[in-house]
């Protein structure tokens, strides 16, 4: 299948959104009329990670975070990133990222994360544009839970090894969740208006917490990589049917995380 007609097809069934501006989405290394057969899905590229694609002969590797943030001015071959390039290209390998335009997605990281906590329905946290059609994480009304017994089922429901919970109260009642996949902590205001109880994320620091609870707002620190990598099994779905075309899912983190 062609690369192009891959694109298409995860746009087409992910309801892909625009970037945003800052981002860089898309086709990092590569050519879009390039044949694809063997394809692989992750989060996040690394160098063991190419030795797996080479193994595999993977012509494409679908990643959610781009391997190329910034503008590059050299290529060296010494350095980390130049010899990943330097694989990627030796052997062929099309690289693909999809980042804001996923998680803005219809079926994006956000309704992946929803899903995964059993969230059946919910709205927006935080628009981008007037109409209210799409932006970032979501907020809902669930039934009424202890927030220490909210926050295991939410570790048990992400897989998470551990979890943080910034809260002053661990008698406290919830019964309205924001959430956020990824790194969340711009939207604590969002959620804070939106009357939200707790807020799940990732990545939260020490005063961003404080903060928050300075308005009620508890927060569940559930970690940047369990709060996204449940997307990959969605473009997974998006692709599994396609005739000759064999798929390869990792679910690697590729931040090791040691709770000592």
């Amino acid at each position: 299948m062609k690369f192009n007609k891959i694109i298409n097809l995860l746009n087409s069934e992910l309801k892909l959104k625009q970037q945003e501006n800052w981002d860089n989405s898309g086709l990092q290394i590569g050519n879009l009329n390039a044949d694809i057969k063997n394809v692989m899905i992750l989060l996040d590229l690394d160098k063991e990670i190419i030795d797996t694609a080479i193994k595999n002969k993977i012509d494409l590797i679908i990643t959610h975070h781009p391997f190329f943030f910034n503008e590059i001015k050299s290529i060296d071959f010494g350095t980390y990133d130049g010899e990943v390039i330097k694989y990627l290209i030796e052997n062929n390998i099309n690289l693909y990222s999809m980042h804001t335009s996923l998680d803005m997605a219809e079926y994006g990281v956000n309704y992946a994360l929803a899903e995964k906590l059993s969230i059946k329905s919910y709205d927006i946290l935080h628009n981008i544009n007037d109409d209210k059609e799409y932006g970032y994480g979501g907020i809902a009304d669930i039934n009424e839970i202890n927030i220490l017994e909210y926050t295991n089922s939410v570790k048990f429901a992400l897989g998470c090894n551990s979890v943080k919970l910034f809260c002053t109260d661990t008698s406290k009642k919830i019964s309205r969740v924001a959430f956020c996949g990824g790194s969340g902590s711009e939207f604590i205001e969002d959620a804070i208006n939106n009357k939200a109880d707790i807020y799940i994320t990732g990545d939260i620091k020490y005063h961003q917490a404080q903060e928050a609870m300075k308005y009620g707002l508890s927060i569940i620190d559930a970690g940047h990589y369990y709060t996204e990598y449940h997307i990959i099994y969605s473009i997974e779905k998006a692709l599994v049917n396609v005739a000759d075309l064999k798929i390869i899912t990792l679910n690697k983190n590729t931040v090791d995380e040691i709770v000592i």
